[in-house]
């Protein structure tokens, strides 16, 4: 390790110490010869005493300039190592200070993101005045503090109350990048990073080697790490699950909650609309997420703000998770046919009328809004009004149709595609399958003489089934099919398939949005399960199920961090969104935030606010109609209530090349100025001196009184 000076210009005080030499030398006395009586054992101890006289102001000279030399050392302050050494004063310091949720934990003197703030304050107070400093905020957003590098001063200090917490995750990789971008346009190099969190104990993020490579390329940089705060016992609620269908307004619905607790018999209570509606109990503590189910009376049509909450700890923020519960007043399902045709029953063209029928028995009542039109027909407004678009052995669309199809669905839109007559093989290859994203190579399949081919259900606890007893399932397993396209599943989910293994029920995505596609259609010619008792539940449940798809564009549950952003409800008339200045967003305490910027999305509106840096509701209004609703919710790692060690988390950072090179506690930063400037070497140059000097006196009065003997 080396040796640096702060003051090294003071070194040249180490002159002064010729000048004990200098006057050695110019009172060395002239030896005069005089004869004398034969003294000749006198000569002899006269000689001796000479010869110690000697060494002794030789040694006497020696201490004089070790003892200047070191007082000159000390004085211009020497320092054993430390990562500033060398700098002359001159340093570049990042202070990377962490705003997730986790930092909002209250312990004795305030939050931990108060005692990370208090920390980089004294920090700053022990840095010289030479030295440039920025400051990385990371929560749920990261930002950088400053507009350029400040000089640490007052001014500097003063940034730090520009800091505010936020109910977002630590990304790690996104502060990375940011430090990388300062790092390659700092003042002097190498530059200190110094890492101020709490340093929960969660999974480093992906694409952190990727930022490793970029910090490494942008020139030197020193990390530091110094935590702030102790464990905390807590628990919370990491995740809610909603019924993965459309709901009717007075059915019985479950919610899930996926909690943790630190505490025995913990109530964990739901709220709807303000409203205390269920509770369950939690009875065995926990660190692993377990499920608890809330039964609850669907409330009325509309968006309804909903809350699992626990009795709050000294982490409050993961004890209340907002969401958004979407009770529709209809559905609007849009069934696209090819055109009836002579030829074709009153089921109509591919068997529409029993989709029709099974949605809405005798086309009134239930939440079913059923419309049709034959292929030709489609355009993009019906596809605007639609909550669910079937196609049922469609028409190959023209260009158009297929263009404003495929944007609908990319921008959100949910389908459910039935195809099963055998013309139209070609049109499945060489359009629908490719637009969909499917591998082509369907084949028209007939059952053979003497083959039995029955449904098999993949997954019986998928939402479609879900509630469904066993002698539902068995009987609808019963159905029997004669025809079919064979297509090839890849990678795509199989919800249902033949007892041949033939898939008869695909779920994929297309952009944001998702389908499902049957290779068959409701005539008797391709089974029997028009005929079943099994098709009405089983055809509701099914597009129910996909409503929820288009449904999620005005009622969206999402995370802190990410964009408040929504699809207009289904039905919003086209005026409301004319007036650009009505397009509001009420954040999550209820105030006027900002207007909403409107953006299309091929033939489909879409608005968008800003990024959601705290837990709660964000409502977008038109005047005061509301369009729709975003439930900011912590993210679930934010809830994990261990913390690493700082050498443990250098040795996870260590795996990615980004070596830490200073670690200080809780509590420590006093040792902040010993990591950068190293051990103070000032008090024992200055002792050695005093040392020094106490020898010179001793050897001094030695060689004094030999003289006067003589």
């Amino acid at each position: 390790m080396p040796i640096a000076f702060a003051n090294p210009a003071l070194l040249f005080g180490a002159l002064a110490a010729s000048l004990p030499i200098i006057i050695h030398f110019l009172s060395r006395k002239k030896v005069h010869k005089q004869k004398f009586s034969d003294l000749r054992f006198l000569d002899e101890v006269q000689a001796q005493q000479a010869r110690s006289l000697g060494i002794r102001r030789w040694l006497l000279l020696l201490l004089r300039v070790l003892a200047i030399l070191a007082i000159t050392a000390a004085i211009s302050g020497p320092r054993w190592g430390g990562l500033a050494a060398g700098s002359n004063g001159v340093r570049s310091v990042i202070f990377v200070v962490d705003t997730s949720a986790s930092m909002n934990t209250r312990q004795e003197n305030g939050t931990r993101l108060e005692a990370a703030m208090a920390a980089c304050s004294g920090m700053m107070e022990t840095l010289p005045q030479e030295t440039s400093v920025q400051i990385v905020t990371v929560g749920s957003r990261t930002e950088v503090l400053f507009g350029d590098w400040l000089p640490v001063g007052t001014g500097a200090v003063a940034g730090l109350s520009a800091i505010r917490p936020t109910d977002g995750a630590f990304d790690l990789s996104t502060a990375i990048r940011e430090v990388a971008s300062l790092v390659a346009k700092a003042p002097s190099q190498p530059v200190d990073v110094v890492l101020v969190s709490d340093l929960q104990e969660n999974k480093l993020p992906t694409g952190l080697q990727t930022a490793a490579d970029q910090l490494l390329l942008a020139g030197e940089a020193r990390i530091i790490i110094h935590q702030v705060g102790e464990p905390a016992p807590g628990g919370g609620i990491e995740e809610i699950i909603l019924p993965q269908r459309a709901l009717q307004r007075s059915e019985n619905a479950e919610i899930k909650a996926m909690v943790t607790s630190h505490l025995p018999d913990q109530v964990f209570t739901l709220e709807i609309d303000g409203n205390h509606v269920a509770e369950a109990v939690l009875e065995e503590p926990t660190s692993i997420p377990v499920a608890l189910d809330f039964t609850l009376s669907v409330p009325g049509p509309g968006l309804h703000t909903g809350y699992v909450r626990k009795p709050s700890d000294a982490f409050a923020a993961d004890d209340q998770r907002p969401f958004v519960l979407t009770v529709p007043q209809t559905l609007p399902v849009l069934i696209v046919h090819g055109q009836d045709r002579a030829v074709d029953s009153n089921a109509g063209r591919g068997g529409w009328r029993y989709l029709a029928e099974a949605l809405s028995p005798g086309g009134s009542g239930g939440i079913f809004e059923v419309s049709e039109i034959s292929s030709q027909e489609l355009t993009s407004g019906h596809l605007a009004a639609a909550t669910v678009v079937v196609l049922l052995d469609p028409d190959p669309l023209g260009r158009r149709a297929a263009d404003s199809l495929q944007s609908w669905l990319e921008a959100g839109g949910v389908a459910a595609f039935l195809v099963g007559e055998p013309t139209l093989q070609e049109y499945l290859d060489s359009s629908l399958l490719p637009m969909l994203g499917l591998m082509p190579g369907a084949q028209p399949m007939l059952k053979q003489a003497g083959q039995e081919l029955r449904l098999t259900v993949m997954d019986p606890g998928h939402p479609i089934f879900q509630g469904l007893g066993p002698e539902a399932i068995t009987t609808f397993e019963d159905i029997t099919w004669q025809r079919w396209f064979q297509v090839q599943s890849g990678e795509v989910q199989v919800l249902l398939e033949l007892t041949d293994e033939s898939p008869l029920l695909l779920k994929s995505e297309l952009g944001r949005g998702h389908f499902v596609l049957m290779p068959f259609n409701l005539l008797p010619s391709s089974g029997k399960i028009s005929l079943s008792p099994m098709a009405l539940p089983f055809f509701q449940r099914l597009i129910s199920w996909l409503a929820t798809g288009g449904l999620q564009g005005s009622a969206v549950n999402t995370e802190v961090g990410h964009q408040a952003s929504i699809s207009p409800a289904p039905g919003t008339s086209p005026s409301a969104l004319e007036n650009a200045e009505q397009l509001l967003i009420l954040n999550h305490t209820g105030q006027p935030l900002q207007t909403a910027d409107l953006v299309w999305q091929g033939d489909s509106p879409r608005l968008v606010g800003h990024v959601l840096d705290h837990a709660g509701f964000a409502t977008f209004l038109s005047a005061t109609d509301t369009l729709g609703m975003v439930a900011a919710q912590i993210p679930a790692e934010e809830s994990v209530v261990g913390l690493w060690k700082p050498e443990d988390w250098a040795r996870q950072l260590n795996l990615f090349d980004l070596e830490v090179q200073g670690l200080l506690e809780t509590g420590q930063t006093a040792e902040f100025a010993a990591t950068l400037s190293g051990l103070d070497l000032a008090p024992w140059f200055f002792g050695l001196a005093f040392l020094l000097l106490l020898t010179e006196l001793f050897v001094g009065r030695g060689a004094g009184a030999k003289a006067a003997s003589a």
